[in-house]
């Protein structure tokens, strides 16, 4: 399921509704666990997880497909016996390991596009240094024009004056901006040879099937 929705999720950043249909019967799988389950540990686990997906969904940092993976996986997964520091995966914290090995993946990426892009954020203010550092990166007008799924965060209007943000909504349309900056390129506005800050619309999915794949060679360290 992780797989197939993965590659879904790089090629189209979504994943068809009716994709979630036919692999909810997996989180029928929870039945065979229950009773090897601390339901304590699983339940602040899978609850604790499904809230954060849930808030994130609706502030618009990520979308519903994000959601319905972590939620027919940790039913699906609800234990796992990796091979090193399996005590509270076998007990039902396989969801909050998921997303926690997910997560530090996502941050180890931030760190490095951090080392490469921080000091191109000379002159900004501090917190607007280290979340484009973390998150953004800065290209040239014709390469964003020939790309997909990056997000300017360089907002130039009409007159081509630009000014910076530091983060782009989920339902914004990549296509979009490129059809809008064209036209400004195209008018001599702005040039293609001008560099801009972007970033880049993240496909969860595949950081959650590492955060698995991972999880069942190693848990939480546990003594």
């Amino acid at each position: 399921m992780l797989f197939h929705t993965s590659v879904l999720d790089l090629k189209y950043r979504e994943v068809d509704p009716k994709i979630w249909l036919y692999y909810s019967p997996l989180s029928l799988f929870i039945i065979f666990n229950l009773q090897s389950l601390n339901l304590f540990i699983y339940l602040y686990s899978l609850f604790a997880v499904l809230a954060v997906f849930f808030a994130f969904y609706l502030v618009g940092f990520m979308g519903g497909a994000d959601l319905f993976a972590i939620m027919i996986l940790s039913l699906a997964n609800a234990k796992t016996s990796p091979l090193f520091f399996g005590h509270f995966s076998k007990l039902g914290m396989e969801p909050l390991i998921v997303v926690l090995f997910s997560s530090a993946l996502i941050v180890a990426s931030g760190i490095v596009n951090f080392l490469t892009t921080f000091k191109y954020t000379a002159g900004m203010g501090l917190y607007s240094r280290l979340i484009l550092s973390l998150t953004a990166k800065r290209v040239r007008m014709d390469k964003f024009l020939k790309s997909k799924f990056l997000f300017p965060l360089s907002v130039i209007d009409e007159n081509g004056n630009e000014s910076v943000r530091i983060g782009f909504s989920v339902e914004e349309n990549d296509s979009d901006w490129r059809e809008r900056y064209r036209e400004l390129v195209s008018k001599g506005i702005v040039s293609p040879d001008r560099y801009i800050w972007v970033a880049w619309g993240v496909p969860v999915i595949p950081f959650i099937f590492l955060g698995y794949v991972l999880s069942l060679f190693v848990g939480i360290p546990y003594r």
